[in-house]
């Protein structure tokens, strides 16, 4: 699409929000300001894919991008520099020195009919599940024994993934990589404590079948490349509360922090299969989309790592 297209198409989104604007060359007068704004057409843009946008238009401001979907991981990057979206399922930022508009466009998201809520513990593993057999149709019936969740569950959740575009109404198939950015803008990365132990020492404590690591040294036995991953501190899922109350009695705050555990933010966690416990390992490796998601919800260098891993673009497990 052209300028003069892009334009057009933000004339009328502000129209629907009922503000004052109308269009003036390749310019806008937004409620009587006037603006020219950059406006770069996007389908389905990656955070990678927009910082090669922001690293191209470097300084001319103000800036938009416009897309079919911006993604939460996507819209943080555009946040942080300054630049806006026009997200075609119904959402506008526009940022410009005198105008500040962040909405919704009325009318746009005329298929939600219940409070959009797919990010749950249940939504959270059918996204995973989906990734894994990015490839494989997507049921209900098929899922439901292999998640251990309920059909009927399943089959709701499905339906607002369906209407959100982020699996596909006749292939019921993932739509990558944008199931995956927008589930690890929603995968719960906060209550992380602190260990003066290392994963051996926790995996020995609690037992192989309730440590899952999912940190960088378990990314890399899925393929990753990390530099000096096995020299920072283990990360891992604890898969019960019980568990999680045990691991506290390694908590030293006067010694060097060598692990982080946390309570599994999903009960199934599927694993790497080529890396089963032992006994000089008593703990699980996370499947390499797990790991991919606890990084890329860290978006300082987690993102990075995933992007560099290439796993997006890989179809089928590990």
């Amino acid at each position: 699409m052209d300028q003069s297209e892009l334009i057009e198409e933000l004339l009328l989104a502000l129209t629907e929000l009922g503000v004052p604007v109308h269009a003036e060359g390749e310019g806008l007068f937004v409620d009587g300001v006037r603006i020219a704004p950059t406006l770069v057409a996007r389908a389905h843009p990656t955070p990678a894919d927009l910082t090669q946008v922001l690293q191209e238009n470097r300084g001319r401001l103000p800036a938009m991008i416009v897309s079919d979907r911006v993604s939460e991981a996507g819209r943080a990057v555009l946040r942080d520099a300054g630049w806006g979206w026009l997200d075609r399922r119904g959402d506008l930022r526009l940022w410009a020195p005198g105008i500040r508009i962040e909405a919704t466009v009325p009318g746009q998201r005329t298929a939600r009919t219940k409070p959009l809520n797919m990010w749950t513990p249940v939504g959270l593993e059918i996204a995973l599940a989906a990734m894994i057999e990015p490839e494989q149709a997507i049921t209900a019936r098929k899922l439901a024994p292999k998640i251990s969740r309920s059909a009927g569950a399943i089959h709701e959740l499905l339906g607002r993934f369906t209407e959100q575009g982020l699996i596909g109404k006749s292939t019921h198939r993932p739509l990558m990589p944008d199931l995956f950015w927008e589930t690890a803008a929603h995968w719960p990365e906060e209550g992380w404590i602190p260990l003066a132990a290392s994963a051996d020492q926790v995996g020995t404590l609690l037992g192989s079948n309730h440590v899952v690591r999912v940190d960088e040294r378990a990314a890399t036995m899925g393929g990753a490349k990390i530099t000096a991953a096995g020299n920072l501190p283990a990360r891992m899922y604890l898969t019960s509360p019980t568990a999680l109350r045990r691991a506290r009695s390694l908590v030293d705050r006067e010694q060097p922090t060598r692990s982080w555990v946390r309570l599994a933010p999903v009960t199934w966690l599927p694993d790497n299969e080529n890396y089963p416990p032992t006994d000089t390992q008593p703990w699980r490796v996370a499947h390499r989309v797990l790991c991919a998601l606890r990084l890329a919800a860290d978006p300082a260098r987690g993102q990075e790592i995933v992007e560099a891993w290439g796993i997006l673009s890989e179809a089928g497990p590990t």
